[in-house]
């Protein structure tokens, strides 16, 4: 495998996404569970096909090959559709124009969602069969890609719409942002009246991703709209003409693209980049930490049930006991009398009695009296 970095960079993708999800199917964001939907489905389809397609381009699979890309080109509609749809929601919870929110009324906001970012996205992808040149293109150490004949109306459908959208959503934001300033000593009120999934936090974030992916998008528009000078915009003579031996497959292996292929292979991993992005902004808040260790308890409770016990760590200590005992000998007159009443040996040196035993003690006697001590120490 020539480039061993493609799977895992996918695969950390696809992870990185599902991560914070806990908590926003506990919110019911229906806008932040499309996005995650569709950025780990485009993760997911980089990921098997750089495995598939590891050093070669050779037509292995033409079914995945249709699914697969229509996913990716798909992935250019659904993430403005997603961030359109939640600055809506946002603009419209900080605006209080409707200051009580009823079933049916959220019952109809689910049904808008649903439309923007699940519904919206398909009917786009679905338009630009318009302008599909032939099947599709397999590109080595890729995979599967969607053929786009080049001209007036792909350049409508590919870049001018996503960007209208990315647009939308920046107007919403701008709005969302302005009702914050303007409300902003009471807005916490606002949020828990009107959304009590909702924090000022989780607000500003929503408002950053949005925006951050808004930018991106537009800039991603712009800089493939401009940079096709091998591809020259051609004209849209008729149906007939674009779609001639449309049952055709293009392959393309990595050489051929020389030193444009980094930019080719950076337009192909756009999800990783916007996995990135999400998760920078709700892969380290409270909530995700909290989603975190209620999925680490059912882990641990999983391994458990299965029999697999804590560790528990005994100390070199534990199971014995310590016994301290004292026993106290009145000194003779002389070593003699005290070597009858004790066991240890006795040495004298310059009027000094040193004693030893289990444990070595050093008694001094003064002149004939004294009193010598065994003290016993003993582990059992």
């Amino acid at each position: 495998m020539r480039h061993p970095d493609y799977p895992f960079w996918s695969f950390l993708s696809m992870l990185l996404v599902i991560l914070p999800l806990h908590w926003h199917t506990r919110a019911r964001n229906i806008a932040t569970l499309s996005l995650i939907f569709w950025l780990f489905l485009a993760n997911l389809v980089t990921f098997v096909n750089s495995l598939v397609w590891a050093g070669n381009y050779r037509d292995n699979n033409p079914v995945w090959c249709d699914i697969s890309s229509r996913i990716l080109l798909l992935l250019n509609y659904a993430l403005p559709a997603c961030s359109l749809s939640q600055m809506r929601r946002l603009e419209s919870v900080a605006s209080t124009r409707r200051s009580v929110i009823s079933a049916r009324y959220d019952r109809r906001r689910m049904i808008e969602e649903i439309s923007i970012c699940l519904v919206s996205p398909l009917l786009l992808a679905g338009l630009t069969y318009i302008v599909q040149g032939h099947r599709y293109n397999i590109v080595e150490n890729i995979g599967c890609l969607a053929s786009v004949y080049t001209s007036v109306p792909s350049m409508i459908l590919r870049y001018a719409i996503p960007g209208a959208i990315s647009v939308a959503s920046l107007i919403f934001a701008v709005l969302a942002i302005r009702w914050f300033l303007i409300r902003r000593l009471q807005f916490q009120t606002i949020l828990a009246t009107s959304d009590n999934t909702l924090s000022v936090g989780r607000y500003l974030r929503l408002i950053a991703l949005a925006v951050t992916d808004s930018t991106v998008l537009i800039a991603y528009a712009i800089y493939n709209a401009s940079s096709t000078p091998d591809d020259p915009i051609q004209p849209y003579k008729s149906w007939k003409a674009v779609h001639v031996n449309f049952g055709q497959y293009s392959q393309y292996p990595e050489e051929l693209f020389g030193k444009a292929y980094p930019s080719f292979v950076a337009n192909a991993y756009a999800p990783f980049l916007y996995s990135i992005i999400f998760f920078s902004f709700f892969g380290f808040g409270e909530e995700a930490v909290n989603g975190y260790l209620v999925i680490a308890s059912k882990v641990v409770k999983l391994v458990e049930r299965f029999g697999l016990k804590r560790w528990q760590t005994k100390t070199s200590y534990e199971g014995q006991q310590f016994t301290l005992g004292s026993k106290v000998i009145p000194a003779g007159n002389d070593a003699a009398s005290i070597n009858e009443r004790t066991n240890n040996p006795i040495n004298i040196v310059d009027e000094n009695i040193t004693y030893k035993g289990k444990d070595t003690i050093r008694t001094e006697c003064h002149g004939r009296g004294g009193v010598a001590v065994t003290v016993e120490t003993s582990i059992v």
